[in-house]
């Protein structure tokens, strides 16, 4: 896999608990400084922890589907993983965009889409074991952008 766009540094936090609700948990961030601005949207990812490495999907922004105002904020769901991990430090690559930040009308709706962001980017993944990472087009075009 080539060089990742960036790699964010920060401790695993509790969050509002959302994404469980809708069957896909997250590690939220507490960012370390200095850390890339990135643009609000869905990115696939891998994280690294205590030696080990999990692929997952990103979301990066403030969350324009529950209007609550809340920060900008980084929550990552692991693929196949169910544990505990909060409190810990955390490295994340940051691979590639998958799409924008979007508000949905209902959670249904939001909950469909996390499941098309998750299975796009496991076949991202799926590709690039198999030939590796080239330009941003054509990762996009694994996606279907």
């Amino acid at each position: 896999m080539k060089q990742p766009i960036c790699t964010l540094h920060g401790q695993v936090v509790s969050g509002k608990q959302v994404g469980r609700t809708l069957g896909f948990p997250t590690a939220n961030l507490s960012l370390l400084p200095p850390h890339p601005r990135l643009e609000h949207g869905v990115y696939g990812v891998t994280l690294f922890r205590n030696g080990q490495t999990h692929a997952g999907v990103m979301n990066v922004g403030r969350r324009p589907t529950f209007h609550d105002g809340a920060p900008i904020s980084h929550e990552v769901h692991l693929f196949d993983w169910d544990g505990d991990i909060y409190g810990e430090r955390v490295h994340v690559d940051v691979h590639f965009y998958v799409r924008p930040e979007m508000a949905f009308s209902d959670l249904t709706q939001l909950q469909k889409q996390i499941e098309r962001d998750v299975n796009s980017v496991k076949e991202a993944f799926r590709l690039s074991e198999q030939k590796g990472w080239t330009s941003r087009t054509e990762q996009e075009a694994m996606i279907g952008l």
